[in-house]
């Protein structure tokens, strides 16, 4: 039993309208809100939802299909500015941070009256730490969903932009308000949070679906490995057109990442299946390293071809761990950017060699966020 501020009365007339949970996540890429997605579709139906994030919408009306909840279009952090999936831009995140900062600062009473109106039982963040401090301000109990927070992140920005350790600070004592942390696996010390608890990766499982996909190609692509190429929403510096010359393999991804796309290369409709059951279904996937596609690469049994990636304090961590299991494929950022990839795709797994691990963390998750919503 964990031990819970009480803000208000839960069970006076004024806020027992609506009883909700609030989960606020970041809009930054999608990975925050596919964790979020995963621990909610074990979340009982009964509990009321609001969600705030600045993630579009259509991404958790498709995967919360049948599930009624609140979607309000609002950020409440910015992450990092990234020049492409590979590198960020520590000044202009900087820049970035001090805008968001000033707006945060101007709606902190409106946030707290917005939760005291929904009668608030439980604050969960995906990984905004202002909200936190909004909640802790009412006495209303919070929970942090984390394998990194903004203050690691920017504390591996400070060699760069010196005014980063001011700004660490500033979010550490934030996120020191929560009431709990779910260490989500893959994850930095955060040592600030003053209680706690692991439930570990938290990772969509796919189903292997390689039929229907092959159905949905070319004829040109049978017999063929298949590689995923994950562009993300800042795009991957690959010379696209050069993959031509590894003739045994088919490129694919969802969308169109240029102009210039090779004849071995098929661009996918997002509608064709769910992506973990596209990861499951490829030979190997080609990206970064971001903590929701390598979850999906680690349950689905599929290597992943990827090179280091700067300012970003999680890297270290999920490059250890994949470094230690057939699923890593790591070269350096010149061999990744040039396309020199013949003898590395060469020398990529069969399919069944990998194998496939569990992620039983949403469901960790999801069971403890409803005890801890019951209890209130």
């Amino acid at each position: 039993m964990i031990d819970v501020p009480w803000g208000f009365d839960y069970n006076s007339a004024e806020n027992i309208s609506l009883m909700a949970l609030v989960l606020y996540v970041s809009g930054h890429g999608l990975g925050h809100a596919t964790r979020e997605i995963t621990i909610l579709q074990s979340l009982p139906r009964e509990i009321p939802l609001i969600i705030k994030t600045a993630s579009p919408e259509w991404h958790w009306r498709n995967e919360l299909a049948g599930r009624r909840f609140e979607y309000v279009n609002a950020s409440f952090d910015v992450g990092t500015v990234q020049r492409d999936s590979l590198d960020s831009d520590a000044r202009a995140t900087l820049a970035a941070w001090h805008e968001a900062e000033a707006t945060n600062k101007g709606r902190f009473d409106g946030e707290r009256d917005y939760l005291l109106r929904h009668g608030a039982k439980l604050v969960v963040s995906d990984v905004p730490s202002f909200p936190l401090a909004v909640a802790a301000s009412i006495g209303i109990p919070s929970v942090c969903v984390a394998n990194f927070t903004w203050a690691d992140i920017y504390a591996d920005l400070i060699g760069e932009e010196p005014a980063f350790a001011d700004v660490a600070e500033r979010l550490r004592e934030e996120y020191s308000q929560a009431t709990l942390h779910l260490d989500a696996g893959f994850s930095l010390p955060m040592t600030y949070f003053p209680r706690r608890e692991s439930v570990g990766i938290v990772a969509r499982t796919g189903n292997e679906r390689r039929s229907e996909l092959l159905n949905a190609l070319p004829a040109s692509a049978r017999g063929k490995r298949l590689a995923l190429v994950y562009v993300g929403n800042w795009g991957l510096p690959i010379p696209y057109a050069r993959l031509s010359d590894f003739e045994e393999w088919h490129f694919l991804s969802l969308g169109r990442p240029g102009n210039e796309l090779p004849e071995n290369w098929s661009v996918l409709p997002r509608t064709l299946m769910a992506h973990p059951d596209l990861v499951a279904s490829v030979d190997v996937v080609v990206s970064k390293v971001g903590y929701g596609l390598v979850g999906e690469c680690l349950t689905g049994g599929t290597p992943i071809l990827y090179c280091p990636r700067t300012g970003f304090a999680e890297y270290p961590v999920i490059d250890a761990y994949l470094s230690a299991r057939l699923h890593g494929i790591r070269i350096s950022v010149e061999q990744f950017t040039s396309g020199d990839w013949g003898e590395i795709l060469d020398n990529v797994p069969p399919r069944g060699a990998v194998p496939k691990e569990a992620a039983p963390g949403g469901l960790k998750a999801s069971n403890r966020l409803a005890a801890l919503y019951n209890a209130l």
